[in-house]
């Protein structure tokens, strides 16, 4: 179950795993007041509102008369997608990705995870397919893969919506 408490000790779990060199000029005084001036319950909501049942395979489209599919479950619980990194990609007409993501569990353990994305269309037939495999559970410091003023970045950039008074409000 995803509880504020339980996400905020996971959270601060993966930003203990970063040492002062990974900030770069950063004094460890101003380490500490980054990671403070994260609003953390605000954090804790917005990857709420983002759990979901991750699955192997997704196909999604927009188009009248066509199939959406699912394939099997990639977690045996519900995920939020916490950071996602590009590793390869191009965008013509389709776009296509390689990206390496950091997911958080409903157990509270984070997963590594690769997904390949293809897609393209205009505004009468757009379709999106992803392809998700486990590349491990994340374990600690060796896992690391993104920068932490980058996480801290993207998890403030998935605040927005509550900022702006758009977002669901959860009781957690």
């Amino acid at each position: 179950m995803f509880t504020k408490k339980k996400m905020e000790k996971a959270l601060s779990w993966l930003f203990s795993l970063f040492r002062a060199d990974d900030f770069g000029i950063c004094t460890a005084e101003e380490i500490t007041k980054l990671f403070n001036d994260l609003c953390l319950s605000e954090i804790c909501m917005a990857l709420r509102d983002k759990a979901q049942t991750v699955y192997q395979y997704t196909l999604e489209t927009t188009a009248e008369d066509e199939f959406e599919y699912r394939g099997k479950e990639l977690f045996r619980m519900r995920g939020c997608k916490v950071y996602s990194e590009l590793e390869n990609g191009s965008s013509n007409k389709i776009t296509s990705t390689y990206e390496r993501e950091l997911w958080l569990l409903e157990d509270m353990s984070f997963a590594l995870v690769h997904c390949v994305l293809v897609g393209g269309g205009d505004e009468k037939f757009a379709y999106v397919s992803e392809y998700r495999t486990i590349i491990k559970r994340f374990e600690g410091r060796n896992d690391l893969f993104m920068h932490p003023e980058k996480l801290m970045e993207k998890l403030e950039e998935m605040c927005i919506p509550q900022w702006e008074d758009t977002a669901t409000i959860y009781e957690m």
